[in-house]
């Protein structure tokens, strides 16, 4: 059963102590979890980073996997002065509850 995460382990679930990982190869920001990967896929060009999309497992969401990776995401971003183009609509929304954190940050939807 390695792999399957309980009720109550999934209850007890904590963000605290998860790393994010930034693969470059791979082009994503990725959260391990018992074997299974959170990932947020970004293409980077230059000085501008597109956040494509956000897949957070099953399991994980809900529980804060997902605006870790964004609040990740979005500090690489300020951290490096990159441009930020968004096309996934968590870290959209993200992003206008945590405006006021990502002041100076040039941030554009491109919502489908």
């Amino acid at each position: 059963m390695s792999g399957m995460i309980t009720r109550a382990a999934a209850r007890a679930f904590s963000t605290e102590g998860l790393k994010v990982v930034n693969n470059v190869a791979k082009q994503q920001f990725s959260v391990s979890l018992r074997g299974i990967d959170a990932v947020l896929a970004y293409q980077q060009s230059g000085k501008g980073i597109t956040f494509v999309h956000t897949d957070v497992p099953q399991a994980f969401q809900g529980k804060g996997v997902g605006k870790l990776l964004a609040k990740y995401a979005f500090d690489h971003a300020k951290n490096n002065k990159l441009d930020v183009i968004c096309q996934c609509h968590f870290l959209a929304k993200y992003y206008e509850n945590n405006i006021s954190d990502y002041k100076g940050l040039n941030v554009k939807l491109q919502l489908e």
